[in-house]
């Protein structure tokens, strides 16, 4: 474990960014182990979260920004809007509340349209990185073995997609973690879709590293699916 801290504090010193950071990720390819980008937690402002992104030789490619209605002081929110922009291809994925409703908006480039949609705010559990939320939220279900069902905003489709989270026996990890899979909750649609590996600790119930379609296009546009470990500072 310590030799993988080290490996991981050497690759985010490489990605450039100097600032503050209450979190931050290392997304590998796993197979390759290459360094893919690093991705940094801004300290919150205003009810606003930055995440900043960089490829691996130190260029910021992409930004999010999160933004928390919920008002509560510690926690935040598993439903925040969303704005993230990748400044490669000019593809940008929005999840916003307007007029009481949620609005999606999805454009993969600046040569293509955009796709819009709309949906009411009780259909959407989850909007981007509110799951980390959601799954503290029910902690205690998850732990117990129950599978949790819950609508998941996808801009880019435009529209909620049905997933199912449930707990399962950690491979590979340390023994107090809590390892938790993520897939679509329609058994058809399961054939199709790839799944989602995630592992926490289970005292401080911090995500750890996760595996799976990530939310960021790679360098020409196409989905990839890497490992993200992340670490956590101020």
């Amino acid at each position: 474990m310590l030799e993988l801290l080290a490996a991981l504090a050497v690759a985010a010193a490489g990605c450039g960014y100097q600032g503050p950071s209450t979190a931050w990720g290392l997304a590998f390819d796993p197979h390759s182990q290459s360094l893919e980008y690093c991705e940094y937690y801004l300290p919150s402002a205003q009810n606003r979260i930055r995440v900043l992104y960089f490829t691996a030789d130190g260029q910021r490619f992409a930004e999010k920004t999160l933004l928390d209605h919920s008002g509560k002081s510690r926690g935040g929110t598993a439903v925040p809007e969303v704005v993230q922009r990748d400044f490669r291809h000019g593809e940008i994925r929005e999840v916003r509340r307007e007029r009481g409703q949620w609005l999606m908006r999805y454009r993969k480039s600046t040569h293509t349209d955009w796709k819009t949609a709309r949906h009411g705010l009780a259909g959407i559990d989850v909007v981007d990185a509110g799951f980390d939320v959601y799954v503290r939220e029910h902690w205690s279900v998850l732990v117990r073995g129950d599978t949790l069902a819950f609508n998941f905003a996808s801009p880019l489709h435009g529209r909620a997609i049905r997933l199912r989270a449930r707990k399962l026996t950690c491979k590979n990890a340390r023994p107090e973690a809590v390892c938790i899979r993520v897939d679509v909750a329609q058994p058809l649609l399961r054939l199709f879709a790839g799944n989602l590996d995630l592992v926490y600790d289970g005292a401080s119930r911090n995500l750890l590293w996760f595996e799976g379609v990530v939310n960021i296009l790679d360098s020409e546009a196409r989905t990839q699916r890497l490992r993200i470990y992340y670490q956590y500072g101020s």
